[in-house]
């Protein structure tokens, strides 16, 4: 009987673990890339919020399958990553709210420098309810939150650069080589 017993939750246990791979569940974070970008370097200022978001950006990407590469043929280039907390509403009874933002903006390079596309720019924010009299608490929930956000926006980056393929980066390439040629051109006497 109790043989029987184990078998049958051993069974559902499968039974379940095939249902949610069949529906496309997968653990937060754990991305396939499947666009044409599958080597890709990654750029910033040194230093601050901008070499963290590099470091676990990079990670994502190899754990997706992308290859982070100085010598790869085309670079993120991180322009701006920045993270705010400011306090919303005032204290009423030790609680107050807290808006916790978390934005990045990165524009997609050849190597040689050449901007593709405009500069994109993702933002989130959360909303806390924190008690003054916890700080320690206060503190850790918000950097729980920050990582949460950072983690949103790593999984938002790589969704983008998944779906470029590699015809229409080409394409935007010639089309910016185009406008510069018509530059140089037009300043020609």
């Amino acid at each position: 009987m109790k043989h029987t017993h184990r078998s049958v939750a051993l069974s559902m246990l499968l039974l379940m673990t095939s249902l949610l791979t069949a529906c496309g569940f997968q653990l937060r974070g754990q991305m396939n890339a499947t666009g044409d970008l599958k080597q890709i370097a990654i750029a910033g200022k040194n230093g601050g919020d901008e070499s963290v978001f590099s470091r676990y950006l990079s990670r994502a990407m190899e754990n997706s399958g992308i290859d982070v590469s100085a010598d790869a043929p085309y670079n993120i280039h991180l322009l701006d990553v920045e993270q705010r907390s400011e306090q919303e509403n005032v204290a009423i009874a030790d609680r107050y709210e807290q808006k916790i933002n978390f934005s990045v903006t990165y524009q997609l390079e050849t190597m040689s420098g050449l901007p593709l596309f405009a500069p994109v720019k993702l933002n989130r924010e959360r909303y806390l309810t924190l008690n003054e009299n916890t700080t320690n608490a206060s503190d850790s929930e918000q950097a729980v939150v920050f990582n949460e956000l950072r983690q949103e926006l790593i999984a938002a980056t790589l969704m983008r650069i998944s779906s470029l393929n590699k015809a229409d980066v080409e394409a935007e390439v010639q089309r910016i080589r185009n406008i510069e040629k018509q530059k140089k051109e037009a300043v020609k006497p």
